[in-house]
């Protein structure tokens, strides 16, 4: 049977595109990028899931999609074609199929159907393509918000985990993409399809795609959002495991955020959690090359230690010493400041000690209402309710993340850096460690918790409607 192009004769004044709204969800359709910046791509292919064709025109102001014409190709292929006029053609073809000037407005391309392939992955909803000064294509999906969190759902959590964990997730998704901060409505979609926003990839590849779980946690928490004080949060962060103890958002980002604070973590312990621990060691001449690549030289490194914690154990600041200058990082720079993609070696999380050791400035929190210079001659109390005086100033301690070395040391030890030039960091989770701890959520979930008490767990003094 012969394809042929149905074209829709109108007249239609195309308006530049109108000041984005507030929200990064219209009329409950979200643009999610998928290929922009250095992965825009020269053409961009279709391929339709369900054997049907495709609609060619528009998206208007409210993301109603306005048809100017369609094809009963499955597989087609968008080019740009000269000054502000893309092509699409059959793909593997010259044969055009539609012509459009974007100059005013994005091509739109909607699948007669359900959903279809692109790159791999199946996606419902439809396509935006936007030429680049670079002769290219960026590419966004224009979904639905409830088809979009089904797509984020079983990539950021494992689809087959209780059902009440994907529900909080489901949560956090919907209102991370509503509420969050990146502002990427400048390159012309709302959230990105990678780890920077959260991982999206819509309907899956066919082998690995969204479980019926977690497609009816999604189903069963439709529109619910996490609120604090009646207004949207901002940042419904959330990482894989904690590794003993959330901490403040204030502490790893420098914004003081009321529903983002920190807490001991009872119930990671409680669950198997996959390469909780974790140990990484540096050489010296790594640690020089990786700061110095990063603008931050301090010459050959020759120290570098955990130079404050904050009260629940986690790392506050970190000092590196070396031959020409001291530099210290805080925040969540201590942990990404030791990312070499060069080397393959990063740091997991915010909890962890260098060498063993808590040297350098601040001292030990206790209780969180102030901090000691030194622990000799410390009472402390056992589990049984025995009395003793701590000498020196170090000693072991249990934490809900194992036995850790505590020390109230003001001043860095003398003699600097490890005697062997290597330097071992060794800790427990794995990510920033604020908000929702993953792993946290599935223990509480397989011990019976609801989605709602889960977020109001590790989101302080929000609601959930």
């Amino acid at each position: 049977m012969k394809n042929k192009l149905l074209t829709l004769f109108l007249v239609v004044t195309f308006f530049a595109l109108c000041t984005p709204s507030a929200s990064a969800v219209t009329n409950g359709v979200v643009k999610v990028g998928l290929r922009y910046g250095s992965t825009a791509l020269p053409s961009a292919n279709l391929e339709n899931a369900e054997g049907a064709g495709y609609e060619f025109g528009y998206f208007d102001e409210d993301r109603r999609f306005v048809s100017l014409g369609r094809t009963d190709v499955t597989t087609i292929t968008m080019s740009p074609s000269g000054g502000s006029w893309i092509s699409v053609t059959r793909t593997n073809t010259p044969e055009i199929l539609y012509e459009y000037d974007a100059g005013d407005r994005p091509l739109g391309v909607r699948p007669a159907g359900n959903s279809t392939w692109f790159k791999g992955y199946r996606y419902a909803g439809g396509f935006e393509y936007v030429l680049t000064g670079a002769g290219s294509l960026k590419v966004i999906n224009v979904v639905d918000l409830e088809d979009y969190v089904k797509g984020v759902v079983p990539y950021e959590m494992p689809g087959d985990w209780p059902l009440a964990a994907l529900e909080a997730q489901a949560i956090c998704a919907r209102t991370f993409v509503q509420g969050h901060n990146k502002h990427l409505r400048d390159e012309g979609f709302d959230v990105c399809n990678g780890v920077d926003c959260q991982v999206y990839n819509g309907r899956g590849t066919g082998r690995n795609e969204p479980s019926a779980d977690s497609d009816r946690a999604v189903e069963n928490t439709a529109g619910l959002c996490i609120y604090y004080n009646g207004t949207l949060v901002q940042d419904a962060v959330y990482h894989s495991s904690d590794g003993g103890a959330t901490e403040d958002g204030a502490n790893v980002w420098g914004t003081e955020t009321g529903y983002l604070k920190g807490k001991m973590d009872p119930y990671e312990a409680q669950t198997t959690v996959p390469n909780n621990s974790y140990s990484v060691t540096y050489t010296a001449g790594e640690l020089s090359w990786i700061l110095d690549q990063k603008g931050h030289s301090v010459g050959t490194v020759q120290d570098v230690y955990v130079s404050e914690y904050t009260p629940l154990g986690n790392v506050k600041q970190v000092t590196f010493v070396g031959s020409s200058g001291t530099k210290t990082f805080t925040g969540d720079d201590c942990r990404m400041i030791f990312y070499s993609s060069t080397y393959q070696k990063s740091v997991s999380s915010m909890r962890f000690d260098i060498n063993g050791r808590r040297g350098g400035f601040g001292g030990l929190s206790v209780n969180g209402t102030g901090q000691l210079v030194s622990l000799d001659g410390v009472s402390i109390i056992s589990g049984g309710g025995a009395v003793s005086t701590l000498r020196g100033n170090t000693a072991s301690a249990i934490t809900s993340s194992g036995t850790v070395t505590v020390s109230a040391e003001t001043s860095q030890p003398s003699g600097g850096g490890a005697s062997d030039g290597n330097f071992v960091i060794t800790g427990t989770g794995n990510g920033h460690n604020v908000g929702l701890s993953q792993y946290g959520a599935k223990a509480m979930a397989e011990q019976g918790y609801s989605s709602q008490e889960i977020l109001n767990f590790y989101y302080t003094d929000i609601t959930v409607r």
